[in-house]
């Protein structure tokens, strides 16, 4: 469920984070100053935390949102490959954010090995999914998430510091989800692939 007072001061602060860093007058410069510092303050107390940590675009020069992706991959029982992540003890399907230098598809082949140790070869991208249209609760940050999907060409089940454990599920019966993914965009991802619809984008 979108936050539209989050939204709203989100868009507010990247306002001002465009408008400091190419405005050339002097007084629209004062302007998106004060502008950010307001809504630093709004959402410093909007969400009780230090108004040091709540300035979101400090390190955008033009804020967009984050891309992360994630992998769908299937076994010949139709049951879908998770990882169990150490910090929270839930499941999600293999997956990260996009790094520097690198792109989605090759990001995506790297967390499932990092995290699954399985070798995989991506077949097609499932979805783009804005994921705070899926959250339960918004992320201060925007995230585009990639679902690919791949199949395994290698290697062998094995956790790695970010993981406990490697596990197949099915569709309809997934297990602990963590916040780092949701049911509707697994079961969403997962019937774009079974029937081989096209590729969805919100």
């Amino acid at each position: 469920m979108r936050d539209d007072i989050l939204d709203f001061i989100k868009e507010v602060q990247a306002i001002s984070h465009i408008g400091e860093q190419y405005s050339q007058d002097p007084y629209a410069l004062d302007n998106y100053h004060l502008l950010g510092r307001l809504a630093q303050a709004m959402l410093h107390r909007y969400s009780n935390e230090q108004i040091a940590q709540r300035d979101l675009f400090i390190d955008f020069e033009y804020p967009t949102p984050q891309p992360a992706v994630r992998t769908l991959i299937v076994n010949d029982q139709e049951e879908i490959l998770f990882v169990q992540e150490k910090d929270s003890g839930k499941w999600s399907i293999p997956g990260g954010w996009v790094d520097v230098n690198s792109s989605p598809a090759r990001d995506a082949v790297k967390e499932v090995f990092e995290e699954s140790g399985y070798e995989c070869e991506i077949e097609r991208l499932l979805a783009v999914y804005d994921r705070n249209r899926y959250l339960a609760i918004q992320s201060t940050y925007d995230i585009l998430c990639f679902y690919f999907f791949a199949t395994i060409t290698g290697g062998t089940p094995r956790p790695n510091h970010e993981t406990s454990a490697v596990a197949w599920y099915r569709y309809d019966n997934l297990p602990e989800l963590s916040r780092k993914n949701t049911q509707f965009e697994i079961e969403h991802a997962y019937q774009v692939w079974k029937q081989q619809l096209p590729t969805y984008c919100d």
